[in-house]
């Protein structure tokens, strides 16, 4: 069954959107590449690599990727030309952005979905620690 996953999500996939050069390894193709470590914990033990990989990978096992033919992550690590400088600015632009967010209202989680007019609202906050608890609600299980 993995495999039919994986076949939709390459060769399968880019025929549905009528893309020869989606979903194959071939000259001229888009050649965006992902490779995985199979030796990694998550992934070790199991007879079909594919399923491995789609049930069982994350993110920490991959060890290179290519775009375009190019690598963008080589033996784990990201190959992005000027990569320090923007590990420095980073940090700065997400405060900004945070900063921003923090400004705004929460939104409102109470009301109708208007598509189906169905109810929604928050959910409630439950304390599941005995004792006082620790704060995080004011229903105690």
């Amino acid at each position: 069954m993995a495999s039919v996953h994986f076949m939709l999500a390459t060769r399968n996939g880019g025929l549905a959107l009528r893309r020869p050069d989606l979903g194959v390894i071939a000259k001229g193709a888009k050649a965006d590449i992902v490779v995985w470590d199979g030796m990694s914990p998550g992934m070790l033990g199991w007879d079909d690599p594919v399923a491995a990989v789609i049930l069982h990978s994350n993110v920490g096992d991959i060890k290179h990727v290519l775009v375009d033919g190019k690598f963008v992550q080589r033996d784990r690590k990201l190959t992005v030309e000027n990569y320090s400088s923007i590990q420095q600015r980073f940090p700065v632009t997400a405060r900004k952005v945070q900063a921003e967010w923090k400004k705004r209202p929460y939104p409102v989680l109470e009301g109708k979905y208007s598509l189906f007019d169905y109810r929604y609202e928050q959910v409630p906050y439950v304390d599941t620690v005995r004792g006082d608890g620790n704060g995080y609600g004011n229903q105690y299980l």
